[in-house]
């Protein structure tokens, strides 16, 4: 019977140390009631668990985690540090206390390995074995204890996980030295037990360090937003929590402070850096009447602010909640990774097995074939295999979310990776989606400045894309603001009439009986050819000129799309905007193949017929017309500020005010990859090469913690090279 879910939970997880703890973690989560999927991210210590409510709260999700031996808190962005910092500084007394026993321990084992048999007392050896198997003790027992707790669990749910080879071979490292020292036989001593754990501590500490430069994407998002605000009050201003404030409160923002939530501006005038939204280090203007977001920047000066969203709820928010969402879903070559860790464990053990036995059948001593499969259990952990693909997507991730680039999922890195074709809208994606004045072409005896008076002074105060854009260019040319006649009436389609004022379509003047002087029209006619949007001022009788008006196109147009062909990504134009237009804009960008005047349908079609043909798809647009093709298409790719649907249709939010950024996401997919196949290949070499040697003896114990704890730290290393990339690279 299928789970209706309809809430979503995030965890924090603690105690996981390798992929097959992920698995283990995400079977039992969805064995839960009620629980429809719960994705894992290895990286980020994260849980995102869909769920119906009314079968399963969130207690009983903590405790189906806790079950299995882990710990888990609801994931909170205000208290993120706190799990994550409790462990961490338990895992660092841990590898101190185990660094101190394991370094005495080597000390007399130094001893005793350079007296030898003879040069030694034999009351001073035996005394001194004994306290190097007192040493050894705590950190088998106490250091190790993360390791006999993860194998402990598994065991009591019936599965094999990682922790119980790596448990096995430290518990048979130290019998042995236990042995050895009781029956005082040569070379045999308890360093190893204490060195392995020591080791392999370490190396999880350096990983668990590299790895939280791979996944601080969501952490460096929780930390822009201020903690408090100062809220507007009658008797003046105060200082309260940020968390607290509420739609239409009226906050103050200094210059050098965070906007707490988003909001509107009511005063002042300032410039934002707005880097943490769009990936663009120029701050932009902000003026009354204008949107800021929580978290971006206020560098120049003060400025009063209505909020119109609790910072909980805010852009902010979602795009915390979208990157957790992406750490937590992986790509397909990952689900592969995760069956075979799955079978890694059982498989290790069978080995250790045999190898003991083989040991012991060509005569060796039974410590001699114990520390033999001790060095197979500790040597082939599959951790480096685990790690070779999650830490590289969510270091890219992080690198994405800097460069104003969202990925919905690890999946989406997959499929950009792979696209050489890309489908530009024009409206919004090529051009900028917004109409600004080209020309403005006055009658006899008027000037253009008489024009645009009148134009502004009948469209008011409405926000009409040709009402914004007159104002704009009224407002560049310095124009004193002309008294707006009263009755205003606006015809949808058409025009907008004031007093004797009109101001629209050639027909619209034309029902008023107002004709359009020849040499007028044909300039008008000219620039309509160009895929001008045309609007006709007259004051009563009289036509005054015209305004051409176009949706100016990015300036990085050209340049993105030359990118994107060196590449290897062929790009169309699909729009449903008028041909004279779409044809303007796909030959200043360089693009050769265009279709116009396409519907919403027909744009699904044409990326289906490029799918047949066997291409992967990159469809980008910003409209809601725009959403049915991006959600057809193999990567649908949300321009900024694009419509609610289409945003939510798309795998990747372009929020960067640049074309360029879709180069930027298919360069940082294919390095990711490039990360991902290194590290998978290091990670099966690895296992076949240092298993052979566990097995022939030629890798003891503590060679194979070190072998293994470098093999993880190599994979997490090489992922951490993505934090390098720069767009435009």
């Amino acid at each position: 019977m299928s789970v209706a879910a309809t809430a979503e939970a995030g965890l924090f997880l603690e105690g996981m140390h390798c992929a097959g703890c992920v698995s283990r973690v995400e079977r039992r989560l969805r064995e839960e009631p009620g629980v429809s999927d719960a994705s894992v991210s290895f990286t980020s210590h994260r849980a995102v668990v869909h769920y119906d409510p009314e079968r399963v709260g969130v207690d009983g999700l903590v405790s189906a985690v806790e079950s299995l031996g882990f710990g888990a808190v609801p994931f909170d962005p205000e208290a993120l540090e706190r799990p994550a910092a409790r462990e961490a500084r338990t895992a660092l007394i841990r590898v101190l206390v185990a660094a101190f026993l394991a370094g005495n321990v080597m000390l007399l084992a130094l001893g005793l390995y350079l007296a030898g048999p003879d040069g030694m007392e034999p009351g001073v050896r035996r005394g001194l074995r004994w306290l190097a198997l007192a040493l050894s003790l705590p950190a088998a027992t106490w250091c190790a204890a993360p390791f006999w707790r993860g194998a402990w669990a598994g065991l009591r749910s019936r599965e094999i996980p990682v922790d119980l080879p790596i448990s096995l071979g430290i518990g048979a490292a130290f019998v042995a030295g236990v042995i050895g020292t009781w029956s005082d036989a040569d070379h045999v001593f308890v360093d190893s037990a204490a060195m392995i754990v020591f080791l392999i501590l370490l190396g999880r500490t350096l990983e668990r360090g590299a790895r939280a430069r791979a996944a601080g994407a969501v952490e460096r998002l929780a930390a822009m937003a201020p903690a408090t605000a100062l809220r507007r009050r009658e008797h003046g201003l105060e200082e309260i929590p940020a968390a607290r404030l509420e739609v239409g409160d009226r906050v103050v923002v200094p210059p050098g402070q965070a906007f707490p939530a988003d909001g509107t501006i009511v005063l002042g005038r300032t410039e934002v850096d707005e880097a943490l939204l769009t990936g663009e280090s120029a701050p932009v203007v902000r003026e009354p009447g204008e949107a800021v977001t929580g978290g971006s920047r206020n560098v120049v000066a003060e400025v009063e602010v209505d909020v119109v969203a609790r910072p909980g709820e805010g852009v902010l928010a979602r795009m915390a909640a979208l990157l957790e969402r992406a750490e937590a879903e992986r790509p397909r070559v990952q689900r592969l990774v995760d069956r075979v860790a799955r079978y890694f464990a059982p498989t290790v053990l069978v080995v250790a097995a045999l190898t003991a036995v083989a040991w012991l059948a060509s005569g060796r001593s039974g410590i001699e074939a114990a520390l033999a499969a001790a060095s197979v259990l500790i040597v082939a952990c599959p951790c480096a295999l685990g790690l070779a693909t999650p830490a590289a997507v969510t270091a890219a991730l992080g690198r994405a979310a800097a460069a104003g680039l969202l990925f919905k999922s690890g999946e989406a890195f997959e499929r950009c990776a792979a696209a050489d074709v890309v489908v530009l809208d024009k409206t919004g994606t090529l051009s900028e989606g917004r109409l600004a004045v080209r020309e403005c072409v006055a009658a006899g005896g008027v000037s253009e400045s008489e024009v645009l008076e009148a134009a502004v002074a009948a469209e008011g105060a409405s926000v009409h894309p040709v009402a914004v854009g007159l104002r704009e260019e009224a407002e560049r040319r310095g124009l004193a603001a002309r008294e707006a006649p009263e009755g205003r009436r606006i015809v949808p389609g058409r025009g907008v009439e004031a007093g004797a004022l009109r101001v629209g379509s050639r027909s619209f003047l034309r029902e008023a009986g107002v004709v359009v002087p020849e040499e007028l029209e044909v300039r008008a006619e000219r620039e309509a050819r160009t895929g001008a949007s045309l609007a006709f001022v007259a004051d009563g009788p009289r036509v005054l000129g015209f305004v051409a008006l176009e949706d100016p196109p990015r300036e990085d147009a050209a340049r993105a799309v030359e990118r994107l062909g060196s590449l290897g990504l062929a790009a169309e134009v699909v729009s449903g905007d008028h041909p004279h237009a779409v044809r303007l804009a796909a030959e200043r960008s360089g693009v050769p193949t265009w279709s116009a005047e396409v519907s919403p349908e027909e744009k699904v079609e044409a990326v289906r017929k490029l799918q047949a043909a066997g291409h992967t798809v990159i469809v980008a647009g910003d409209g809601v017309n725009d959403a049915a093709a991006l959600a057809a298409g193999d990567v649908g790719m949300a321009m900024a500020r694009g419509a609610d649907v289409t945003v939510h249709a798309a795998e990747v939010v372009v929020r960067a005010p640049r074309l360029a950024a879709l180069a930027d996401a298919v360069d940082l997919s294919r390095a990711t990859f490039r990360r991902i196949r290194e590290n998978l290949t290091f990670a099966v070499g690895y296992n076949a090469v240092a298993v052979p040697l566990a097995v022939t003896g030629v890798l003891g114990p503590l060679g194979a913690a070190v072998f293994m704890s470098l093999s993880s730290l190599v994979v997490t290393g090489n992922a951490v090279r993505l934090l390098r990339w720069k767009p435009g690279a």
